[in-house]
């Protein structure tokens, strides 16, 4: 997968990969301050983190699964968890409390992250486009719905070469209709 930013697929799989490391470690820290505390809003506070940081580390695996095409790497995980986690009240302290290296592995990895699956949502919608217009039946749904119509309208009026396109289209069919109604 090409990476629109200045990282190379390896280069993201080793920052990805640190910040893997990094968020088990810090889980481990979290649950080990957890079962010293007594007061149950603490250890709630330190519980949404954890599993803040936990889904984090879900994500992160998923991407570089993904990236090394090695679902190996997903064994174990629970994947069909549809629930959202938070962000905890606590996100911000740990963000600042990271090192200064740490929290430029923090804001690499965030970002590779959300490039790799901007691509593939890129990826899925080129290849539903491609599979919607090569179907005359989903042509018809989409003739028949006003929000698809516009939407395609829509990119073809901002697209200079498609809505030239269009133009040149429209202007050769044209003069077909005209020579049609002579003849009638």
């Amino acid at each position: 997968m090409d990476m629109e930013s200045d990282y190379t697929i390896d280069d993201a799989i080793a920052v990805i990969s640190k910040a893997i490391e990094r968020k088990r470690g810090e889980i481990a820290s979290l649950e080990q301050r957890k079962r010293r505390m007594k007061k149950e809003e603490s250890i709630s506070e330190i519980q949404g983190l954890i599993d803040y940081l936990e889904a984090d580390v879900t994500a992160y695996l998923t991407v570089l699964a993904d990236m090394t095409e090695d679902d190996s790497i997903l064994e174990g995980i629970d994947l069909e968890n549809d629930s959202i986690v938070e962000c905890p009240a606590k996100y911000d302290k740990y963000i600042s409390g990271l090192s200064a290296d740490d929290l430029e592995n923090e804001l690499e990895a965030d970002e590779i992250r959300a490039e790799y699956c901007d691509q593939i949502i890129d990826m899925m919608c080129y290849d539903i486009g491609q599979a919607a217009l090569d179907s005359k039946k989903m042509i018809k749904f989409m003739l028949e719905d006003p929000y698809a119509l516009t939407a395609i309208g829509e990119i073809i009026f901002y697209d200079d070469y498609l809505y030239d396109s269009f133009k040149a289209m429209c202007e050769d069919s044209e003069p077909k209709k005209k020579k049609k109604k002579k003849k009638d």
